[in-house]
């Protein structure tokens, strides 16, 4: 009698762990079904602010896009690349990211800089969106149908000798030998 209550034990506890292994199992592709559905989502987003920024580029404009040294106000003493975008089309567009080219004579890039000309030139406080949350507001600027938003962006992380030759095109009013003074720009993303 012994040995099968041993063995009525053994097959109860080897029965409850193949359970419990099954019932993890399903828990856990259930949990990877779900990240992978966020992960494809997120994928299937990006793409189509990628689009996005392909089709509706023809209806967006950036006029007087230039780079200089700021010399007064709040970003004194701070390189910067500035312009206005203007909004041609038929959708208001609540972001974009933009990528300004620095270009040398032969039309070659020596620098690049993607940011987000929406957001505020300094930046946005994180602060404001912890602590207070039901006090922030996004700091964005939703650009209309026909309509214009100037921009300004620092450059925090221009190599030292374009950075030096920004500040002496701003002073002197002349080129410098590896940037040209010329800019380009592409549209990354835009979402509506």
């Amino acid at each position: 009698m012994i040995v099968k209550k041993k063995s009525l034990v053994v097959a109860l506890v080897s029965s409850l762990v193949i359970c419990l292994v099954l019932v993890l199992t399903l828990v856990g592709y259930a949990v990877y079904l779900e990240l992978k559905e966020d992960e494809l989502n997120n994928a299937y987003q990006a793409m189509l602010h990628k689009v996005n920024a392909k089709y509706y580029a023809k209806y967006i404009e950036i006029a007087k896009l230039s780079a200089t040294f700021e010399t007064s106000g709040a970003l004194k003493g701070q390189n910067i690349v500035e312009g206005i975008i203007r909004n041609k089309g038929y959708r208001d567009i609540s972001d974009m990211l933009l990528k300004v080219n620095f270009l040398d004579r032969d039309g070659a890039i020596v620098y690049d800089v993607v940011f987000r000309p929406q957001e505020p030139a300094l930046g946005s406080s994180i602060l404001t969106q912890v602590s207070i949350p039901y006090l922030y507001e996004s700091s964005k600027n939703v650009i209309r149908p026909e309509g214009s938003l100037r921009f300004k962006r620092i450059l925090t992380n221009c190599p030292a000798q374009i950075a030096s030759e920004i500040k002496n095109t701003a002073s002197s009013g002349s080129g410098a030998a590896r940037w040209s003074g010329k800019l380009d720009y592409e549209i990354l993303t835009i979402t509506f």
